[in-house]
């Protein structure tokens, strides 16, 4: 019996700490994976108002980490007690939580964003309350204003930034010629993707099926030139491969 993903090439463009297990599932599927991080995961030093932050807001109304990386850059800086209430953007997230013991609240599947965790029934009300925002440089600005203009304090713990990664033009043009499908988890990777892609392959990138984290993402996407990207039920290894296994069995045979 023939594998799902048999015959497709895809792009796997997560930091290179954390592709493995994606890479492997897709393997085992029969899908030709290429590897191409685009950006790397930098924690933020362990400075001393960064640990205030921290000690400061334990007693806080929740914690909200936007992202896996930024719960494990938070517990890597800060080992003390965490509050009981905390939120995640996404099951990902809430699965890192998890992993250390905690559980999250979480957005209605199928909302994984900034915007779908302020539609969170806890969070509609919340005049007079302090929050600490966990997430990388840059992160979802949407949710400290959509809290704040609430009623409520949040202060932001930066505990992580992606910082870009370059490759020869060379190797992007293997990558690309190989690859049916492109893995990206955030904005930030599409546009090192189109910073990288040289110019005679632009229109080839463009015709390639991208799957994307969230609807923002897809947004950036429409307005780049692609055409109809993916979208998981959720960010999870399992859900980006279920994606491609619908879409692959879609296509016309070679």
């Amino acid at each position: 019996m023939q594998a799902p993903l048999a015959g497709l090439g895809v792009m796997v463009t997560r930091p290179a700490e954390q592709a493995e297990p994606l890479c492997r599932l897709l393997q085992e599927q029969g899908a030709e994976v290429r590897r191409l991080p685009l950006l790397a995961i930098e924690p933020a030093r362990p400075a001393p108002q960064l640990l205030d932050l921290f000690a400061n807001a334990r007693d806080a109304d929740g914690w909200i980490f936007t992202s896996r990386n930024a719960v494990r850059c938070a517990r890597r800086l800060d080992g003390g007690r965490w509050p009981r209430r905390l939120y995640a953007v996404g099951a990902a997230t809430a699965s890192a939580l998890e992993e250390l013991g905690l559980l999250a609240a979480i957005p209605p599947a199928g909302l994984y964003s900034g915007e779908g965790l302020l539609a969170h029934a806890a969070l509609q009300q919340v005049e007079g309350q302090r929050f600490l925002l966990v997430t990388g440089a840059e992160g979802l600005g949407s949710i400290a204003a959509g809290l704040r203009a609430r009623g409520a304090t949040v202060e932001l713990a930066e505990v992580y930034r992606r910082q870009p990664v370059a490759h020869p033009p060379a190797q992007v043009a293997e990558a690309l010629r190989a690859s049916a499908a492109i893995l990206l988890t955030s904005g930030e990777a599409l546009r090192q993707l189109l910073a990288l892609t040289p110019e005679p392959l632009g229109e080839l990138l463009r015709r390639r099926k991208l799957v994307l984290p969230s609807a923002r993402v897809v947004e950036q996407a429409l307005e780049s030139g692609f055409e109809s990207p993916l979208i998981p039920e959720q960010v999870s290894d399992a859900a980006y491969l279920r994606c491609l296994e619908r879409w692959w069995a879609e296509q016309p045979p070679a």
